[in-house]
């Protein structure tokens, strides 16, 4: 198969993943590495959406001649308390770049005040 091929069928599944699964891969090493390719293969398959294994099996047997038999079982959706518990875990990350001021009990951030622009231009 042309070049041109695998590289139109991989920009799609990297356009697919990044938006359906928040993940951005490399399309160039995708096309050079079949370790790579296969995780990837793999990985979106996982993902359970019917459009992104219809390109892991397009692009599957565009590198390699034919398309895998394994099933692949979708990624588990988490649950409500896994999900809250990753909520918490980045408003503390937030709260990391911020100090309490004792005396008043106001959230005062660590920015420079004089050097922050406050709105785009």
């Amino acid at each position: 198969m042309s070049t041109t091929e695998k590289m139109s069928v991989a920009a799609l599944l990297s356009v697919n993943l990044r938006r359906k699964a928040s993940c951005s891969i490399d399309v160039q090493w995708l096309l050079e590495n079949d370790e790579y390719a296969r995780e990837i293969i793999k990985f979106s398959r996982a993902q359970g959406h019917e459009d992104l294994t219809d390109y892991a099996n397009n692009l599957e047997k565009l590198l390699f001649g034919k398309v895998a038999d394994e099933a692949v079982t979708p990624v588990n959706v988490k649950s409500e308390q896994q999900n809250s518990a990753f909520r918490n875990t980045l408003i503390d990350w937030a709260a990391e770049g911020q100090a309490v001021d004792s005396e008043t009990e106001e959230v005062e951030t660590l920015t420079d005040k004089k050097n922050y622009i406050g709105h785009l231009r």
